[in-house]
């Protein structure tokens, strides 16, 4: 495995980590109904939808990071 394949690896690994809280914000702020967000606290639909939203920004940090180990992997 050469040096650069490594780092690439490593990146995408270290991506999993923010992705895993940026989930569980998500649920924390489905399941309480109340979110911190720009400095105010936002509930009811609000904070469901800022929840669902977090959640699928962790979605797409995790399901990069697991392509680039995917495709990675194969070579």
């Amino acid at each position: 495995m050469t040096l650069a394949r490594a780092l690439v690896l490593l990146a995408a690994l270290l991506l999993l980590i923010p992705g895993l809280f940026v989930a569980l914000k998500g649920l924390a702020a489905i399941r309480r109904r109340s979110v911190l967000v720009q400095g105010r606290v936002v509930t009811g639909a609000g904070a469901i939808l800022a929840g669902l939203v977090l959640l699928s920004w962790a979605g797409a940090m995790i399901a990069f990071a697991v392509a680039v180990v995917a495709a990675q992997w194969r070579r």
